[in-house]
C-alpha cells in the first residue's frame, strides 16, 4: 500500500474514533448539563437551591479528580487506559442516582459521579491535540463534532419529551427518561473507548503538578479562565428552570441552547486560521467580553427574540475562552505536561470557579434571578482583568515549554 494510503487511512481511522468518542461524551453532558437539574426538581423533589448544592459535589469531586487523573496520564503514559477505566466507572457511578433519595443521598452519587465522568474531557482534549497535529488534523476539526453531539441530544431530548413542559404529574412521567437516556449515553463512552488511538508518551521526569503550580503566570491563567468559564454557572445549572418559570418551555429552552452550540460550532469551523495567528489571550478576553454582555441581558430578560439574539454570545463567551486556553497550553506547557496542564484547567474552570459561581448564584437566585445572572457578569469581568494582566506582564516559561512572546 502506498505511504500515502496508509497515511490517509491512519488519519481516518484516528480522526473516527476520536471523533466518536466526543460523540458519546458529549452526549451524556447534553442531557446532563439542561435536563439532570429537572430530573432532580421533578424526581427528587429537589428545590433550585438544592440542585445547584447537589451538582456543586461533581464539581468539587472533579477538582479534586481531574489533575490527578491526567498526571496519571502524564506519569504513565497511556491515555487511552485511563479513559476506558473513567468510562466504566462513570455508568456505575451514574446507576447509583437511581437509589439514591434525599439532599445527602444525592450529594454523594453526584460527587462519586463527579470522580469519573468530568475528568475524562481534559484528558480527551490533551490526547487529540496530541495525536492529530502530527497527522496535520486542527483540533477544532475534531472537537466540532462534541458539539454537534451536545446540540443533537439537547433537540431530540427537548422535543421528544413533551411531558417536561407539562403539570406535576406529566413531569413526573418524563424525568425517569431523562436519567435512562443519560445512562445509555454513558454506556456509549464504554463502546468508544475501545477504538482510541493510545499514543506512547515519555513519562514525565518530574512532578508535573508541583512545577506547573508553583508557576505563578501559570496560576494567573487559571484564575482569569477560570472565572470566565465558572460564570456560566448560573446559566448550565438554573437557566432552564428560571425559563421555565416565565413561561419559556422545555422545547423553546432546547432551541435557545441549540443555539448557543450551533454558534460554537461554527467558531471551532472557522476559526482554524485565526487560532494560528492570534495571542491566546486575545481569544480570552473576548470570551470575557462576551460572557459580561452575556449575564446582563439575562438579568434584564426573558424575552425569547432578545434571549435567541443573545446566545449567539456562546461563541465568545465559552468558544473564544476554551480555544484561547487551549493555545495558551500548547504554546507555553511542555508537551509531557499537557495532560496535567489540561487536568488544573478543568478543575480550575468546571471545578473551583465553577463551584463558587453555582453556590453564590444558588444563593442569590431564591432572592432574585437577575442578581444571579449579574453576579455572574461581575466573575467574567474578574476574569477579564486577570487575562489583560496576564497580556501585558506574563512572559514567563512555563514547565520547561518553548519560549513564546505572543502569550
Amino acid at each position: 500500500m502506498p505511504a500515502a494510503a496508509t497515511a490517509d487511512t491512519l488519519r481516518v481511522r484516528t480522526v473516527g474514533a476520536l471523533a466518536g468518542f466526543y460523540v458519546a461524551s458529549f452526549a451524556v453532558l447534553g442531557v446532563y448539563m439542561q435536563f439532570f437539574p429537572v430530573w432532580l426538581q421533578d424526581a427528587r423533589g429537589c428545590s433550585a437551591a438544592d440542585v445547584t448544592q447537589v451538582l456543586t459535589g461533581q464539581v468539587i469531586a472533579r477538582t479534586i479528580a481531574g489533575p490527578l487523573w491526567a498526571r496519571r496520564v502524564d506519569a504513565a503514559g497511556h491515555p487511552r487506559r485511563v479513559l476506558r477505566l473513567l468510562a466504566v466507572t462513570s455508568v456505575v457511578a451514574f446507576a447509583t442516582f437511581l437509589l439514591a433519595h434525599g439532599k445527602l443521598a444525592l450529594l454523594l452519587c453526584s460527587t462519586l459521579f463527579g470522580l469519573c465522568y468530568p475528568p475524562m474531557h481534559p484528558i480527551l482534549d490533551a490526547l487529540t491535540m496530541r495525536t492529530c497535529t502530527p497527522l496535520g488534523v486542527s483540533f477544532g476539526r475534531v472537537r466540532i463534532w462534541g458539539s454537534v453531539a451536545f446540540l443533537t441530544t439537547i433537540v431530540a431530548v427537548g422535543v421528544a419529551l413533551p411531558g417536561l413542559n407539562g403539570d406535576a404529574v406529566a413531569r413526573a412521567a418524563a424525568a425517569p427518561w431523562v436519567y435512562g437516556i443519560t445512562l445509555l449515553a454513558l454506556c456509549g463512552t464504554v463502546a468508544a473507548s475501545i477504538t482510541l488511538p493510545d499514543p506512547r508518551a515519555e513519562p514525565a521526569r518530574r512532578a508535573p503538578l508541583r512545577e506547573l503550580l508553583s508557576s505563578g503566570w501559570f496560576l494567573v491563567f487559571l484564575i482569569g479562565a477560570g472565572l470566565i468559564q465558572g460564570s456560566h454557572a448560573a446559566y448550565y445549572n438554573l437557566s432552564t428552570l428560571h425559563w421555565r418559570d416565565h413561561g419559556v418551555g422545555a422545547d423553546r429552552a432546547s432551541v435557545l441552547w441549540a443555539e448557543g452550540i450551533v454558534a460554537e460550532i461554527l467558531l471551532f469551523a472557522i476559526a482554524r486560521r485565526a487560532l494560528q495567528d492570534w495571542r491566546p489571550t486575545t481569544w480570552l478576553l473576548l470570551g470575557a467580553i462576551g460572557a459580561v454582555v452575556r449575564w446582563v441581558v439575562l438579568a434584564a430578560t426573558t424575552s425569547v427574540p432578545l434571549l435567541l439574539l443573545t446566545n449567539w454570545l456562546h461563541a465568545a463567551s465559552f468558544g473564544c475562552t476554551f480555544l484561547g486556553s487551549l493555545q495558551f497550553i500548547q504554546r507555553r506547557v511542555a508537551q509531557d505536561r499537557h495532560a496535567s496542564a489540561q487536568g488544573l484547567l478543568g478543575a480550575a474552570c468546571s471545578g473551583v470557579f465553577t463551584a463558587l459561581g453555582a453556590l453564590l448564584a444558588g444563593q442569590l437566585y431564591e432572592r432574585s434571578p437577575a442578581q444571579a445572572f449579574l453576579a455572574m457578569a461581575a466573575m467574567a469581568g474578574a476574569g477579564a482583568i486577570a487575562i489583560a494582566v496576564l497580556r501585558h506582564r506574563g512572559t514567563a516559561v512555563i514547565a520547561a515549554g518553548e519560549p513564546s512572546s505572543r502569550s
